[in-house]
């Protein structure tokens, strides 16, 4: 494996490899541009190298170095000149008859192969339907039969997208695109697909993640967790059977945490209780906003936001010692709406961590989201506290195993109608989640958190770690004790009141954007460390009126009422939306 990079030039970096270098930065690849006219000035010795650039350069390096390749592998992109890049594919593979098509107007069918998964990772064996883009292309041929001299990793419509081939004793990998991501480029509004710039990104990733598989920051572990919003703590809730689910958790081998609304904490009967405590191993509960109003948690006041912090999680705590159910101070938004200050006010209120599906804060003009932040564990652009992201089923698998090559969590989001049919939808996208080429640790929502973290070696024995929520869980598999350091991105370390290793304080500083400490793990052991913020100075109670609080009463009635009742039923259904329609009410 490669424990460096180089990224290949013939007079400076073009925009196409600057977005290359910063990606390596993202993946903590330490790396150097290198003009082809200076590669007999490199000391081959120093490290061990992989080589990136344009096809003319890879091959240009190929020729220069000749059957000495000093780089264990290069990876190869196409430049704006498709009739050269064409020509030099045909001279790095030695086939005469391979061409460079443009890539069809319409959707075609992906394959990534089965046969490739140390390469391919979770996404090994998916098919899925694409549209490709302008700077895409595939590889065709001439003649058909014969043995072919590369491997297609990727193909289209039976084309390959992504293929390598050994030259001259080293492994080279050639994306059939031009297009390398700009991971500093914002996010547009909802949920991240991959599939927007899938040529750009994901041969690149299943390169990186290969090629630098003991230098790059690699997950400690892939967490996964379904999450329910909404239902009350009860036996059935709409279409969601709380005790047939767990039948269902136990035979597929999967958890399901209940985004549990704050408003509700009094509504708990003690055989419900009972249940879920006694189903612990199975069930976890996270907080689901406040009174579960639309946007409350999209207002940019902090003193708004501080009360309905505390207010949600004073109601939590109160519901966990009136039933003895625990809970873990992890914020789902409801509807996700948030605002850029919200994650700020949720850190100093002793949250460990939010949970959303949107990607971007409802108040615009502060969204600082970029491509970068949704390819790490979780965005933390916002106060440095860590924003989770989560998926629905209908995002398609294929994002889902994106999520797990890049390392994130595997966060499925549903509602109660999610089980409309019995859970057969549920069950087949976990099925599938359990086939891909990777190994889930299904677990609590606040457990995945804890466990959620960047490791790499900082090559003289011990670790680096990078941590996201407030709270983290180490693990040491070897048989020695090892130092790690560990750092948190945060922009405000003014309110740090203090850090916890096992308990105990120890000292912290700041590098930059990060908080900095260090720890021993023991042999074959665990340790956890924990940053406690100091809380906002308290602002006044939120004042809420009569007409307030029965508006919220209402509201969480009619809300249970059509998920109980109205949902379940075709005709009721049908005539609460033709009503709907015809007094132009809103849900």
């Amino acid at each position: 494996m490669a424990s460096q990079a180089i990224i290949l030039h013939e007079r400076g970096l073009t925009e196409r490899e600057s977005r290359l270098g910063r990606i390596l930065e993202f993946f903590g690849v330490p790396w150097k541009p290198v003009a082809l006219s200076e590669l007999e000035s490199v000391d081959w010795s120093s490290a061990r190298y992989a080589a990136f650039g344009s096809i003319q350069a890879v091959a240009a390096a190929l020729d220069r170095t000749g059957d000495a390749v000093p780089c264990t592998a290069f990876f190869a992109y196409l430049s704006g000149d498709r009739s050269t890049s064409e020509i030099q594919l045909r001279g790095l593979t030695g086939r005469s008859d391979l061409t460079l098509q443009s890539a069809p107007e319409q959707k075609v069918r992906v394959s990534v192969t089965g046969g490739m998964g140390q390469i391919t990772g979770p996404m090994s064996g998916l098919e899925f339907d694409l549209k490709l883009s302008d700077g895409d292309a595939v590889v065709a041929s001439k003649t058909s039969g014969g043995t072919e001299p590369f491997a297609a990793i990727i193909s289209a419509a039976g084309s390959p997208l992504f293929l390598c081939f050994e030259r001259n004793g080293a492994s080279v990998y050639v994306s059939a695109s031009s297009e390398i991501v700009d991971i500093d480029q914002p996010v547009p509004k909802g949920f991240y697909d991959i599939k927007k710039h899938f040529c750009g990104a994901v041969p690149l990733m299943m390169f990186v993640r290969h090629a630098f598989a003991g230098a790059a920051w690699s997950p400690q572990e892939l967490g996964a967790c379904l999450i329910i919003d909404d239902p009350l703590l009860k036996p059935r809730y709409g279409f969601c059977d709380f005790p047939k689910l767990q039948t269902l958790m136990q035979g597929h081998r999967f958890n399901t945490n209940i985004s549990f609304i704050p408003w509700n904490w009094r509504r708990t009967s003690p055989s419900a209780a009972e249940f879920f405590k006694r189903q612990a191993a199975f069930f976890s509960v996270s907080i689901h906003g406040c009174d579960h109003i639309a946007g409350e948690f999209g207002a940019t006041s902090a003193d708004i936001l501080d009360a309905r912090a505390r207010l949600a999680q004073s109601r939590m705590k109160e519901h966990e010692a009136r039933t003895g159910v625990h809970h873990d101070p992890v914020m789902v938004f409801p509807q996700g709406v948030f605002s850029s200050r919200c994650p700020e006010a949720l850190k100093r209120n002793g949250f460990l961590a939010a949970v959303n599906t949107e990607t971007l804060p409802v108040d615009g003009t502060n969204a600082r989201t970029r491509v970068r932040d949704v390819w790490d564990v979780a965005i933390m652009s916002y106060g440095g506290f860590p924003v989770f992201t989560r998926r629905y089923a209908f995002h398609g698998v294929e994002n889902f195993a994106f999520d797990l090559l890049l390392g994130k969590p595997c966060l499925i989001v549903s509602h109660h109608d999610f089980f409309k049919d019995g859970g057969d939808e549920l069950l087949a996208l976990v099925d599938r989640l359990h086939g891909l080429n990777c190994s889930l640790r299904w677990q609590s929502l606040g457990d995945v958190v804890r466990g959620a973290c960047r490791r790499r070696s900082n090559g003289e024995g011990g670790e680096e770690i990078e941590m996201y929520g407030t709270e983290l869980r180490l693990t040491n598999p070897m048989d020695r004790a090892v130092e790690v350091k560990v750092r948190k991105r945060d922009t405000s370390p003014e309110v740090v009141a203090q850090v916890f290793l096992e308990g105990q304080a120890i000292a912290w500083t700041t590098e930059g954007d990060y908080l900095v400490f260090s720890g021993l793990m023991p042999a074959r052991g665990e340790v956890r460390f924990r940053v406690m913020y100091q809380g906002q100075s308290r602002s006044a109670e939120l004042p809420q009126s009569i007409r307030y609080r029965i508006s919220v009463a209402v509201r969480r009635i009619l809300s249970e009422f059509r998920d109980d009742y109205l949902s379940r039923s075709r005709f009721l259904a049908s005539t609460a939306a033709t009503v709907k329609t015809v007094v132009g009410g809103r849900g």
